[in-house]
């Protein structure tokens, strides 16, 4: 039996902040700006959600990104996303029982923070918005720094977990997506929970790695942390 949790790493987009329409929509307007026409739907699942601004970037350009390039695109598409979500103010909001959790975490010394394939900039506007440095020291925040592997390499959760001096062994991630699940895997992390507002028709039920499915953290069982 696996034992008591440590540490929690908390992925953040479409996990703590239901915003995958709003990053999608924004990836989709600047693939037909590059290339001429947007994401596929398909495209979105398995080379957008989770992954870092350059991977994507490369992928779509079909060669190395220099950073001019990458930092003109990344200012693009942010500055598409921000928007998005400035336009629609009610549901920009961290996801339900996310600020509870964050107490009963704070409460028992368990060890958090976020491991999310967003760059500084992201980091910066979430800050703004959520206050996460109420909950978080940011200083221990992995984020796209333009020199991690992103998802589905286990390098954020690895450099999370050190972060707040605890083993993956030990830790608990709620992610979102089908990188994140092969990078939580990866990185050997003891317990792993997605957050899908679809809950009951969630195709992660049928994934061996996955503990535990839940529609927001409302509906979290405290048992699994022990």
């Amino acid at each position: 039996m696996k034992g008591s949790i440590k540490g929690v790493i908390f992925d953040f987009n479409g996990t703590l902040f239901f915003d995958s329409d709003k990053h999608e929509e924004a990836w989709k307007k600047l693939s037909s700006e590059i290339r001429g026409y947007p994401f596929s739907d398909e495209e979105i699942l398995t080379k957008v959600h989770g992954r870092t601004n350059k991977t994507i970037l490369e992928y779509l350009l079909h060669q190395p990104i220099s950073d001019q390039l990458l930092k003109q695109h990344i200012q693009n598409k942010e500055q598409y996303y921000q928007q998005s979500c400035l336009q629609d103010p009610a549901n920009l909001k961290l996801a339900d029982g996310a600020t509870a959790l964050f107490e009963f975490l704070l409460d028992r010394n368990i060890g958090m923070t976020i491991a999310t394939a967003a760059e500084i900039t992201n980091l910066t506007f979430f800050n703004e918005q959520f206050c996460l440095d109420r909950w978080f020291d940011l200083d221990k925040i992995v984020y796209d720094d333009g020199k991690i592997n992103g998802k589905p390499e286990p390098d954020m959760f690895l450099k999370a977990a050190e972060k707040i001096n605890r083993i993956p062994s030990d830790c608990l991630v709620f992610e979102d997506s089908e990188s994140g699940i092969a990078a939580a895997t990866k990185a050997g992390i003891a317990k792993l929970v997605i957050v899908d507002p679809a809950d009951q028709e969630s195709k992660y039920r049928t994934h061996p790695e996955v503990d535990l499915v839940i529609p927001d953290f409302t509906k979290i069982d405290t048992s699994i942390f022990y």
